[in-house]
């Protein structure tokens, strides 16, 4: 069985006891990596790191949340982002969503624990559809393992004639020569 790679979450959140509280929540669970950044520019500079997720925070200074999820999806289109705010506006959420974001989570109330149950529901897709392509491909290796054995009867086969006629060729050598 191969060995899953912890988990890489970026948070992007301008404020400290708040990101620090979301790293310690999330922490408490040991297949989790995170790396924390005070600015959508930080988290451009740093996708080479290949985050899982991405908690974004919408209000942030500089390039906002939006600014800084089109730019991540304009590089890596497969990352996974949950955008956080403190604005309940609808529209804003629904233009979001249509950017690429995967949810919207507001601050208030528990967000902290719908942030969670939001990034173990994307990363069991993922997993659910990494599991679907690797059985899709169950059949093609059988096949192909299947193509490998009779290759190599038949390979057989074709070694153990020869090596028959060529002891035939030793005893009928006069035959082989002789044309009438």
């Amino acid at each position: 069985m191969i060995a899953k790679r912890p988990k890489h979450i970026f948070i992007v959140e301008d404020n400290e006891i708040y990101s620090m509280m979301l790293d310690y929540i999330l922490s408490k669970d040991s297949i989790y990596q995170f790396v924390s950044f005070k600015s959508g520019e930080e988290c451009i500079e740093n996708l080479y790191l290949n985050p899982d997720v991405i908690i974004l925070d919408y209000g942030l200074p500089g390039m906002n949340g939006y600014e800084t999820l089109l730019e991540i999806k304009k590089k890596n289109p497969k990352i996974h982002v949950v955008m956080l705010s403190n604005n309940d506006d609808r529209k804003l959420m629904k233009k979001l969503l249509m950017s690429g974001a995967d949810d919207y989570v507001l601050k208030q109330g528990h967000g902290e624990n719908q942030i969670i149950e939001k990034i173990e529901d994307i990363l069991s897709r993922d997993e659910e559809q990494a599991q679907n392509i690797i059985l899709k491909k169950k059949p093609l290796a059988k096949t192909m393992y299947f193509v490998l054995i009779a290759t190599l009867l038949a390979l057989g086969i074709f070694i153990t004639q020869i090596a028959k006629n060529k002891s035939r060729d030793k005893i009928d050598h006069t035959l082989i020569y002789e044309r009438p």
